[in-house]
């Protein structure tokens, strides 16, 4: 939406590792992105490049420079804090300790995460498993930073498709937690949630708020998606070419979210051309939400 000031909200981009960081950060800000999402490494690889502290003050001062910030992380899609497998589970923890301590190097107050699956042992088991190991290795994170959770497509083993789910592991945490929400909102629609009219993103935001405090959610996954609603398959699509249509992104946006909220599209072909369109399309969106909060208010 745009702030009380006139300005749109924090969007940006996942930025590709490909390229080299200083010409992709000077890209992003040359197409408007006051934020970015990075991974921290090889998303697919075990372990994490040497730390290497003056690149990262270099990294830092350069982030500054262009006025992107907040800086997000994405952790690694091998990490599984719900594995039953122990040699798996002692990765997943030590890459994320990794990340976490990576994130606090380069200034980043946010790592996201996928919040993993059971393997086949059972819902409630993945998620007692999943909460104990976020409970234990939380108290060794470095400060300053937290971890989002991000909603997932669902279907088979997986944890964390359902707003109620997600809520429910907040809460067993605490509210001191340094652990919050990111919505994608391609996930929510593979998961279910009817993202395909005003009226059914009205009422799965009412579920979601039900479930998780507007203040636990840090970031947004902007992304559309070419697979049935429902079937549990992420496929991401550009913004203005997917299931989700325009006014649904518009009356997502059109809440009042913090004019800080960062929100960032990972949709294909990033890097390319489609970066531009894509970043516009959301800006486009974000206006038509404000008008449409502003016809809201209105009549109030």
């Amino acid at each position: 939406m745009l702030t009380e000031s006139g300005n749109l909200m924090k969007f940006g981009l996942h930025m590709p590792l490909k390229g080299g960081f200083a010409p992709n950060i000077k890209r992003a800000a040359a197409l408007g992105c006051r934020t970015l999402q990075i991974f921290p490494g090889n998303p697919t690889a075990w372990r994490l490049p040497d730390p290497q502290p003056e690149e990262f003050a270099k990294r830092r001062r350069l982030l500054a420079e262009h006025r992107i910030d907040p800086l997000i992380i994405h952790a690694a899609y091998l990490v599984n804090m719900s594995s039953a497998n122990e040699l798996f589970l002692e990765r997943s923890c030590r890459l994320m300790q990794e990340t976490m301590e990576r994130a606090a190097l380069l200034g980043a107050p946010f790592v996201v995460m996928h919040v993993g699956n059971h393997g086949g042992r059972g819902f409630d088991t993945g998620m007692e498993l999943f909460i104990t190991t976020l409970a234990r290795e939380m108290q060794n994170w470095p400060s300053g930073v937290s971890l989002l959770l991000e909603n997932t497509a669902g279907g088979g083993s997986s944890l964390g498709g359902s707003f109620a789910s997600l809520g429910h592991i907040l809460g067993a945490l605490g509210p001191a937690a340094p652990v919050g929400i990111c919505l994608d909102t391609a996930h929510a629609w593979a998961a279910g949630y009817d993202f395909a009219s005003v009226e059914g993103i009205r009422a799965s935001m009412e579920e979601l708020f039900d479930a998780v405090k507007m203040d636990r959610i840090g970031v947004i996954h902007a992304n559309n998606i070419n697979s049935p609603r429902g079937k549990h398959r992420d496929r991401h699509m550009h913004l203005r070419e997917g299931l989700i249509p325009p006014e649904a992104f518009a009356t997502l946006l059109s809440y009042p979210w913090p004019e800080d909220l960062p929100v960032i599209l990972e949709t294909p072909e990033i890097g390319s051309h489609w970066d531009e369109i894509n970043l516009e399309a959301l800006r486009s969106f974000a206006r038509m939400g404000a008008a449409q909060r502003g016809g809201e208010d209105g009549k109030s």
